[in-house]
């Protein structure tokens, strides 16, 4: 099943909106303060910003094994998309149980990022080959 078009213009969006928000905490601005860890901070803490950091690597890496994925690409470790549509999920919960109004906001990115992962490879590798349709 090929991916349409509407589906990658949609992920491309999320992604592109999770990545300005992790790589504004890491740089402190104040746009974000509500919409990021909890939404309690008037300044983000090093540990904070450091943390995010690593955040901003991790979605790179999901942004580009998608694609890599939608391109057809056999990704190693094979267990990497399911990590990242796990991943996808618990960033679901998490955000939409927040405190803070907008960062219940971020949830529907991380679900749409989960959904994509889905779609483009959990639910393909979970088929037995033997009883794949052709």
């Amino acid at each position: 099943m090929k991916t349409p078009l509407w589906l990658k213009a949609i992920v491309a969006l999320a992604t592109a909106w999770n990545l300005f928000v992790v790589i504004s905490v890491v740089f402190n601005s104040s746009f974000v303060l509500t919409r990021a860890a909890g939404g309690q901070f008037t300044s983000f803490p090093m540990g904070i910003r450091v943390t995010y950091l690593g955040t901003t690597m991790i979605l790179i890496l999901q942004a580009v094994t998608l694609v890599q994925m939608w391109q057809g690409y056999a990704i190693k470790p094979v267990w990497l998309p399911r990590a990242f549509f796990l991943m996808g999920i618990v960033s679901t919960f998490v955000n939409m149980v927040s405190r803070s109004q907008n960062e219940r906001w971020n949830g529907f990115t991380a679900a749409i990022v989960a959904y994509a992962f889905w779609v483009a490879g959990v639910r393909r590798v979970g088929i037995p080959p033997q009883t794949r349709s052709r």
